[in-house]
């Protein structure tokens, strides 16, 4: 039950495709559509992004909140995610495997590899409050391309 609860913010769009759409893992709104979520990537070509993810899908498109760049993920590395409860015991963990977007693949001018590091804190009715940890991995490409 806690892996299905957890999923919504641990694809953050860089994970696996069983997302669920339950806001509680994601935190605040930060200003997107309703059920929105923000998550930093760190990438190689130098820039840190502050995603907004409005899907809930395993390769739903990133908004730069600092920009009008979308980030569109077309692999996604392994995903590994931590939930511990309020002393420290681990609740759930798991790690999702790599997966590619059909032949999306290709190399693009703007493609580049990410890190996407997500801790949150929530409350689960029956477990109290939990804390997650994940970390993972996604190719993307950024528009538009300069």
């Amino acid at each position: 039950m806690i892996r299905n609860i957890v999923r919504l913010g641990v694809v953050l769009g860089f994970g696996a495709g069983s997302a669920l759409g339950v806001a509680t893992v994601a935190g605040a709104d930060p200003g997107g559509a309703p059920g929105s979520f923000q998550v930093s990537a760190v990438c190689d070509n130098g820039a840190t992004y502050q995603l907004i993810l409005n899907g809930n899908g395993a390769f739903s498109v990133g908004h730069d909140s600092a920009s009008n760049s979308n980030i569109i993920p077309t692999a996604l590395g392994p995903f590994h995610g931590v939930v511990t409860d309020a002393a420290g015991n681990v609740v759930e963990e798991f790690t999702d495997p790599a997966i590619a977007k059909g032949n999306s693949t290709k190399d693009r001018g703007t493609s580049t590899d990410c890190t996407v590091t997500l801790d949150d804190t929530f409350t689960d009715p029956d477990l109290g409050v939990l804390h997650f940890h994940g970390d993972g991995s996604a190719t993307v490409f950024v528009t538009p391309a300069n």
